[in-house]
């Protein structure tokens, strides 16, 4: 700190998302008893560190063994307990199996709390956690959300935990949590989207911290006079289908963004709404291509792929004609 005013000499370390998810793993064991954390040999990486001093006898580390982990949530949740399995989204596929059968099946209250999902950059192509939404949502049972910020994760994990009565899903990505619009704190209701921007002719549909990327192509498009529409899409599954109906009635182009694969993702639920529902709707999908994407930043990935805020705004150009 500089000794003449006290202040400190580097900037505050921002939180990140991880962090977060440690601060309420700890409020929400100090309040309820039935709180249970699982680990599959990441107490460190996934946060649970601090729950585990506090609570040693509501933690369980099952080892590097994900499918076990799933089935042991099952059976506490069939005891009455609230378990929460935080695990790594490129981890979590190999309990694939156990998350239908075991959990989702018998409609059970486990809460999986799926760290680094997306891209998570340097750690490479077999740690991109980028297929949790595709094979996540399209289970039965199963409840998806992203938050866009770290208020939004706090406010889902108590939702999770405390409202829900089935398997839940909470998805969030590595880095530091995302501290824009903060003083937007609409509580979180189920199957329930949230309007950042009411706007005309163009929206854009965002899942998860992506929300900062599409207001960035946003400011771009308010510069040249238009004014789209954004929306803070909450839930993967269900879908908010009133705001869907609305978007497609006031806006010609409809643009979804997700930090996932394409294939099977957020984009692909909101046009498999449309055909069910029979409701026209131009709708572009703007999502990871059907690779496996490299080593590189999180940055890097993001532009290299037109998904950060030049390349969402450089999509919508083209796609208008312009």
């Amino acid at each position: 700190f500089d000794i003449e005013t006290g202040l400190p000499s580097k900037p505050r370390v921002k939180a990140n998302y991880t962090d977060i998810f440690s601060t309420v793993m700890r409020k929400l064991g100090d309040r309820d008893e039935k709180v249970v954390a699982i680990t599959a040999a990441m107490t460190d990486g996934t946060g649970l560190k601090r729950f585990h001093n506090m609570f040693p006898g509501r933690f369980f580390d099952v080892g590097i063994a994900e499918e076990h982990a799933v089935t042991f949530a099952a059976g506490l949740a069939a005891a009455g307990l609230k378990p929460i399995f935080a695990v790594y989204s490129s981890f979590l596929q190999r309990a694939y199996d156990q998350i239908i059968h075991d959990v989702c099946m018998e409609n059970l209250h486990v809460v999986f709390a799926i760290d680094r999902a997306g891209i998570v950059g340097a750690d490479g192509e077999t740690h991109q956690g980028v297929f949790d939404l595709s094979f996540l949502r399209h289970i039965p049972n199963m409840t998806v959300l992203s938050p866009k910020n770290g208020w939004e994760l706090e406010a889902m994990l108590d939702y999770a935990v405390n409202v829900c009565k089935g398997p839940v899903a909470v998805r969030y990505p590595r880095g530091t949590a995302s501290e824009n619009f903060e003083m937007q704190r609409l509580p979180i209701e189920y199957g329930k989207a949230e309007w950042i921007a009411k706007g005309e002719d163009i929206a854009i549909l965002a899942e998860g911290h992506m929300l900062d990327a599409a207001y960035g192509a946003v400011e771009r498009l308010r510069a040249e006079g238009k004014n789209p529409s954004l929306v803070n899409i909450r839930f993967i599954r269900p879908l908010d289908g009133e705001i869907l109906r609305a978007v497609a009635e006031n806006c010609s182009h409809i643009f979804t963004v997700e930090d996932n694969v394409r294939d099977g993702g957020f984009g692909s639920a909101v046009l498999e709404f449309y055909s069910d529902h029979d409701i026209a709707a131009n709708a572009k999908n703007l999502a990871f291509p059907d690779v496996y994407i490299e080593q590189g930043t999180q940055a890097q990935l993001f532009a290299k792929y037109g998904l950060d805020a030049e390349g969402i705004y450089q999509s919508i150009k083209k796609t208008l004609g312009e």
